[in-house]
């Protein structure tokens, strides 16, 4: 049923393990998932998972049965690694007992567009580098039914374990691209009518003064620099928050929620899918 494993020096124990490091991700084109609900949620999305690893104390829980079932329909290879063996591999501190390889699926910006209604809600990021920060965004632009993310060079891997927690799945929901040239990804954008609109203290403009029926880029800036020179040129609107308060700024994650959610106000109605 379960192909045990008991070694260290087993290659797929070993190659979990390499798969903690970013340049392997990279190679290998696989990242990690921990946990019942990330597990869950990849296969519900039929995300690309190539095995799943349980430790053995999971396999004899009664109330994973159903799950451990469910795996087995799936005819996936499923691998048994005693107790000790599973805390060694997972990259949490307190694991649940099940992880899975995952392939990286190759998205680019064509293929967003390609997948939109018409006005196409998208947010960039510029070098956000927290992993909870491009969590949050992820998550958030799952929920509000945007339509991708898009991660500048200078951002936080993706794949980063932590990051992977923090999208609560929502990594399996919606398209998300790295690109290489943020520049000529925002002129690709804007030849196509999407309007790039990016967050700034310094600009006179509320957030709610645009637009955001039409096609729209939400640009989320570094959390210590904010949205670099280059990328603000390209902007066709700089837009603020208000900052009522002592405080100066809010983290990256809160401020895009507050600017998607906005688009999300000003397109209730038209052709959104409200649960």
């Amino acid at each position: 049923m379960y192909k045990v494993i008991t070694s260290s020096s087993n290659k797929l124990y070993k190659h979990i393990k390499s798969l903690s490091i970013k340049s392997n991700r990279d190679k290998n084109g696989e990242f990690i998932i921990e946990g019942i609900h990330l597990v869950e949620d990849a296969l519900k999305a039929r995300a690309p998972v190539r095995s799943i690893v349980v430790s053995e104390s999971f396999i004899k829980k009664e109330e994973h049965k159903n799950v451990l079932g469910a795996l087995l329909d799936l005819k996936l290879p499923i691998y048994q690694f005693p107790d000790r063996l599973f805390k060694e591999a997972a990259q949490t501190e307190t694991p649940q007992g099940i992880l899975g390889i995952v392939s990286v699926q190759s998205i680019v910006v064509e293929d967003i567009l390609l997948r939109d209604k018409g006005s196409p809600l998208l947010i960039f990021c510029d070098s956000v580098q927290d992993p909870g920060n491009v969590g949050t965004i992820i998550r958030t632009a799952d929920a509000a039914g945007a339509d991708g993310v898009i991660l500048s060079k200078g951002c936080v891997d993706v794949y980063n374990p932590k990051t992977v927690r923090s999208t609560m799945g929502s990594l399996f929901h919606i398209p998300i691209v790295k690109v290489e040239d943020s520049i000529k990804t925002l002129e690709y954008l804007k030849q196509r009518g999407i309007r790039i609109i990016s967050s700034e203290l310094g600009s006179r403009m509320y957030y709610f003064e645009v637009n955001m029926e039409e096609g729209v880029v939400i640009v989320i800036g570094n959390e210590a620099k904010g949205v670099s020179k280059e990328v603000s040129g390209m902007a066709d609107y700089h837009v603020k928050i208000p900052m009522c308060g002592g405080a100066e700024s809010l983290n990256a994650g809160i401020a895009s929620g507050i600017l998607i959610y906005e688009a999300v106000r000003q397109r209730l109605g038209k052709n959104l899918s409200v649960k």
